[in-house]
């Protein structure tokens, strides 16, 4: 899934210009590529060195597959129902856009970060692969994934609140986590939505613009300027943003729609945990489990390097486990079981997706360049 921490407005267009402009190129570069996935099968096989494997492996075999299967199901459910509510607001903008078209360019979005942690990239390639669909251009794709990550983030910091609220308060269990910490990742989620909605503001964007540093506005100028784009400029991208947020706030029900899906993909992460767990016989309060994920969470959003955090989430989500009182081989188990679900088989899946549909040929522009 598309976990990545919120840059400021003035970046996310950079980063969106940079890319419709063929500028980013050398970020995805094969050799990079193979040097972080490299470090992070390093990391990730420390981490199995440290935890004791054998003993991981004899919990994990006594695993209820019945359970384990009803977690994959879930989780991949949730895959889906992300790419189709980024889907409903591109609908809501007109963007002539099919179903199988938002969850092609979706998936190979994420294959693409799974494989190198590119900084927003999964909302950078999906604009990318959707700007030049029927009744589609720049603004609309750069709304479309702007509203969409928001809603990511929105969900995210209301339901670890709302978990660690229940918890305390009708629970009476010892959150696992430091409440500075905790109310941290929650103004982290708040303060990064904040920062994407800027970038739909109309008006400060282009307060930004016309106070940014002249180097800034030739740059942005000259890679809008692509005659590919068919743009007049940066003031032309402005202008479609706002005609794309205007149409989007006319079609509340759709919004609606498409949060309560975002948060249910959110939440399938720790529906996964929490089906794991329990088919290891191992019986843990649901929200407990909410908090620990949602800090993993924003541990693995803070990662711009470790393809998927791999050996980093891991060893969080093992740690977490041990901090409740979940014995060290069977946190592990939990935690090996957890991150084949979300992340091994996800891969796969959006792998075989990208493969098919050839994501090499839809971005041929842009893994080509620099």
């Amino acid at each position: 899934m598309p976990r990545r921490g919120a840059p400021s407005g003035s970046s996310y267009l950079w980063g969106m210009g940079e890319l419709m402009g063929g500028g980013g190129g050398a970020v995805l570069r094969r050799r990079q590529g193979i040097l972080l996935t490299s470090l992070g099968l390093i990391f990730f096989a420390a981490y199995l060195a440290v935890s004791n494997p054998f003993k991981a492996l004899l919990e994990v075999g006594r695993v209820d597959l019945r359970l384990f299967l009803l977690s994959i199901l879930i989780n991949d459910a949730g895959l889906v129902l992300f790419a189709v509510s980024w889907y409903l607001l591109l609908r809501g903008m007109d963007v002539r856009v099919s179903v199988s078209e938002a969850i092609q360019a979706t998936f190979i979005s994420l294959f693409v970060v799974w494989m190198i942690p590119i900084p927003i990239g999964s909302e950078i390639i999906r604009a990318y692969l959707i700007r030049h669909k029927e009744n589609s251009d720049i603004g609309k794709a750069v709304a479309s994934v702007v509203v969409h990550k928001s809603m990511y983030n929105i969900s995210f910091g209301v339901l670890i609140a709302f978990a660690a609220a229940f918890v305390s308060t009708f629970h009476g269990v010892r959150i696992p986590v430091r409440d500075d910490l905790l109310w941290f990742v929650v103004l982290f989620a708040a303060g990064s939505s904040i920062a994407f909605s800027a970038v739909l503001d109309t008006r400060l964007l282009r307060g930004v613009y016309r106070r940014s540093p002249q180097w800034i506005r030739s740059r942005l100028t000259g890679r809008l300027g692509d005659p590919r784009l068919g743009l007049d400029g940066f003031e032309t991208v402005i202008d479609e943003i706002g005609a794309a947020v205007a149409a989007l706030r006319s079609r509340m029900g759709l919004n609606l729609a498409a949060f309560l899906m975002v948060a249910f993909q959110w939440s399938t992460g720790s529906i996964t945990a929490w089906l794991v767990a329990l088919s290891l016989g191992r019986r843990m309060n649901f929200w407990v489990i909410v908090i620990i994920y949602a800090v993993v969470e924003f541990i693995q959003q803070l990662n711009i390097v470790i393809p998927g955090g791999l050996g980093i989430v891991d060893a969080g989500l093992t740690g977490a486990f041990v901090l409740v009182g979940v014995p060290l081989s069977l946190a592990s188990a939990i935690s090996l079981l957890t991150r084949l679900v979300t992340y091994w088989l996800e891969v796969v899946l959006a792998g075989i997706v990208s493969i098919h549909y050839g994501y090499r040929e839809s971005l041929k522009a842009y893994l080509n360049s620099g």
